[in-house]
This record gives C-alpha cells, structure tokens and sequence, in this order.
C-alpha cells in the first residue's frame, strides 16, 4: 500500500455505508471518498464493496481487510494518545466535551476560572451529548451523564444528576385545573409526571426550560437547569427523581498528562462547590 491513509476511508464507508454520509464524516468532498476507496481496491486488486439497495456492503474480501484496518485504526490512536501523554507543559491544545447545557447553566464561570488560571492552554470545547471517543481522541476530558462509563476511563462520578418539577411563577399564580406538560424528548419526562395533558415536546433542554420559563405549562427538568433558572419555581411537594450521575472522565492513558491534569482537578473542585445545587439539595 502506498497510502496507509487510504484505510480511513474506507472505515469510513464501511461504518456510513453510502459515499455521501462517509464524505460528511470525514469533512470531505464525495469525489474524494469514491477515489480513495477506489485506489485502496486497485492497490489490492480485489473489491472491497458491493452496492445494494442498501448502501455499500463488505465484500467477503472487505470483511477480512476490515479486520486489520480496525487494528491499524486502534494502534493509530493509542500512538496519538502515548504522543499526547508525554507532553509535560502547561501550555497547548486541550479538547473537553460536556453537553451544551451543562456548560450554559452549571459551569461556564469555572470554564472560564481555568482559562485565567492557565492562559497558555488552548482550550476547545466540544459540545454534545454523545460521549467522545477517548479512544480515538475524539476529546482529552470528558463530562457526561451517565451511569455506566466506558472501562479504559480514569476519573469519578462527581454528583448525581436528579430530575425535579418546574414551573414559572406567572404559570402557578394562573394554574389551570389541569396543568399542562411541558417534555423532553427523553423516556423519564415524557410522561406526565402529574395529572396533566400533553402541551409541548422538543428534544433541546434549552427550549423546555425556556418554554416553562415563559408560562406555557409544568414539566420536568435537571435539578443543574433548575435550580440556576431565576424565572423557574421548584415543587417542592414532589420529590426528585432519581435519573443519571456526572461523571468527569480522561483515557487510562492521558491521566498524567499535564494539562489532563489540571483540567480534570479543577473540575473536581468545581463540582464539588455546585453540587448541593446539581443535586436539588437545601442548603442548610
């Protein structure tokens, strides 16, 4: 092979399975996939990939490649992670992926706290509800809901993240007989959790939150939303409901790294001052 780069696409179409979708993956032209695939398969002088109804399929052929371009992709990254590891300063790129809303409602002051403390840090936020890959370094430090991280992570669980009852004071000074529900495209609030009749539902916490905010209805959100929220009132004749847990995760691998380091510490002790509030605890 005269291109080892040439397996990337080709993993690409295998996990997208049209040329279109694996173009948008790699953030590349559609032109550009067909060829490399296609130079990959002349270099090997077998087919690689059957089109059918369905999009490309594996060849038997294919499967067997796809065996070794998994293992070629897997000690790609692990030297990109040993790379990344050794760097022993405080100064230089750092990746950390939250969801958006954690960091609009919970954290951006201590984000911002870390970024005065270590200037020569760059530091790149990537917002969105699916874990990073720590494998792949799709991200350096990761925070996410859940309550069953990966194994090769190091890190901790660093508050529970329950779901309370949420209104506007407008709303509750006006309450109909029958309230209505506000829900998250999400199973645990899609229900009413109260006698209600369905009025809204999107899949963006932001929008729930803004459409309780402005006195639509009652409906149920993140105690970390909630309680920040100066336009939302809690019910506090319900109790919380027990849903996902915060975890603050790097790769077994970057744990000693420098920047890792700080990161991750500065955001133990951030959770550590607003976890009464991400909890839905009173404070005494």
């Amino acid at each position: 092979m005269k291109n080892w780069d040439d397996l990337r696409f080709f993993r690409a179409l295998v996990g997208a399975r049209s040329i279109r979708a694996a173009a948008a993956d790699l953030q590349t032209t559609h032109a550009t996939v067909s060829r490399r695939v296609r130079t990959l398969e002349e270099e090997l002088g077998n087919t690689l990939f059957e089109r059918g109804r369905d999009g490309f399929k594996l060849t038997e052929f294919g499967r067997k490649i796809q065996t070794f371009a998994d293992a070629v992709a897997d000690n790609t990254s692990a030297i990109d992670r040993l790379s990344f590891a050794q760097g022993g300063s405080l100064a230089g790129p750092l990746r950390l992926s939250l969801l958006e809303d954690l960091y609009t409602f919970a954290l951006h002051d201590h984000i911002d706290e870390f970024m005065t403390q270590h200037p020569m840090i760059k530091l790149e936020l990537i917002t969105t509800a699916e874990l990073s890959n720590l494998n792949r370094r799709e991200a350096d430090v990761v925070i996410r809901l859940t309550q069953s991280p990966p194994e090769y992570t190091y890190g901790r669980k660093v508050a529970e993240s329950p779901l309370a009852v949420y209104a506007s004071q407008s709303y509750l000074d006006n309450r109909p007989s029958l309230d209505r529900w506000i829900a998250l495209d999400y199973a645990p609030t899609l229900a009413p959790y109260i006698p209600a009749r369905p009025a809204f539902l999107s899949p963006s916490l932001s929008v729930v939150a803004s459409v309780l905010r402005h006195g639509q209805g009652i409906g149920l959100l993140p105690c970390f939303i909630g309680e920040k929220d100066p336009d939302l009132r809690r019910l506090l004749e319900f109790d919380l409901i027990a849903d996902l847990q915060i975890w603050v995760l790097t790769h077994q691998d970057l744990r000693h790294n420098p920047r890792v380091r700080a990161l991750i510490e500065h955001l133990y002790s951030s959770f550590s001052q607003i976890r009464n509030v991400i909890e839905g605890t009173i404070p005494v």
